[in-house]
């Protein structure tokens, strides 16, 4: 976030004009200069309004396990930030994997991993890989991973995720704050998401501010993300948080908000003897991991632990023959009521199959 102040008047002109080319696409889209494509089978759209860090890849896994166990054919499309390819590419068929993590981007192959039995294709144009993936395999609905921007695909079911310890009425587009569209864009959401809701917030301030800015029939879930086991990368099996309460550990990651992942071990009782913060996405070499391996045991830290997103970007084999272990935090998407949500899911998908209408609404 740009706090000085000489800074701030050099970008505010830049900021202005992005905001408005910002707000000049949504209008098209909602007055219906440009349309969304509509894909073969309906879409459930799950994103945010700011800039990485609120959990998506794991409600977009809960999301695409759960229809999967229902029985639907489901199909993930992600954009695959900062991957090594370009154009499409089809990561898996929901039985094998066809492509690393570099040219899959790390979250789509994470999810390929995590859902199995469901496609993952990575595109920049996600409409038309959509269309490409329907043409090939069957298809009874689509997960957008980070789509709320993406408004050239329509979607039957439009989930926006907030961040309950970042006040909303705080927040500024960037470059001044994290914002990727004014708060305004809420009101394309069919429902929001408040995550990391177990964390201490304002409560009322939250409701007050999507009181003024989402539609008044969009429900509010209360979620957070449960780290339900550390799972040591040499093959050593998965034990629970708690075995390293009050023990010294390294906390390292490559994520978009490395506090949460701090926090998240702070409240299992951990004493973080070595913090290391990477960029997102942060793709390690060996020599680096093993620097980080060796600050670690200077420090006293008696274990390394990472997440499973930064896990795909270690080289293979840097967890190996290390003198600390090396643990990935597994997390799952929690959400208080549970059954509510995945109601309005198979509502929307049932509605979109049912209906031929024109539902321009959740089009945006």
């Amino acid at each position: 976030m740009i706090r000085s102040p000489l800074t701030r008047a050099l970008l505010y002109a830049p900021a202005k004009l992005y905001e408005m080319g910002v707000r000049t696409r949504v209008a098209l889209y909602e007055t219906g200069y440009l349309e969304a494509h509509r894909l073969t089978a309906p879409v459930v759209s799950v994103g945010n309004l700011t800039v990485g860090g609120t959990g998506k890849t794991p409600l977009v896994a809960f999301l695409a396990c759960y229809l999967r166990d229902e029985g639907h054919e489901v199909a993930i499309l992600s954009r695959g930030y900062r991957r090594a390819s370009r154009g499409r590419v089809e990561v898996t068929d929901g039985r094998t994997l066809f492509c690393g993590p570099r040219e899959a981007g790390d979250e789509p192959y994470l999810l390929a991993a995590a859902c199995p039995g469901v496609r993952v294709v990575a595109a920049e144009d996600r409409a038309a890989a959509g269309e490409w993936l329907a043409a090939r395999a069957p298809v009874s609905v689509f997960i957008l991973d980070d789509g709320f921007q993406h408004l050239r695909l329509a979607r039957a079911l439009n989930l926006a995720l907030v961040d309950a310890t970042e006040p909303l009425e705080e927040a500024e587009m960037v470059p001044f704050g994290r914002l990727r569209e004014p708060l305004t864009g809420l009101r394309r959401a069919d429902a929001v998401i408040i995550t990391r809701a177990d964390r201490a917030f304002d409560q009322v301030a939250m409701r007050d501010a999507l009181a003024r800015y989402c539609r008044g029939e969009a429900p509010v879930f209360y979620a957070y993300h449960d780290v339900t086991g550390l799972r040591r990368l040499d093959g050593g099996g998965t034990v629970k948080p708690g075995s390293l309460t009050r023990r010294p550990v390294a906390a390292v990651s490559g994520i978009a908000r490395p506090d949460r992942f701090v926090d998240d071990l702070l409240h299992f009782g951990m004493r973080i003897a070595l913090r290391r913060d990477f960029g997102d996405h942060h793709r390690y070499t060996r020599e680096e991991f093993l620097e980080v391996v060796a600050a670690a045991l200077a420090a006293g830290a008696e274990a390394v632990i990472t997440t499973e997103k930064d896990t795909v970007n270690l080289p293979p084999g840097a967890a190996s023959d290390l003198p600390l272990p090396v643990y990935a935090a597994q997390i799952e998407f929690r959400c208080e009521d549970e059954i509510a949500l995945k109601g309005l899911v198979l509502r929307a998908l049932r509605g979109r199959r049912g209906s031929g209408k024109d539902q321009s609404r959740r089009e945006v």
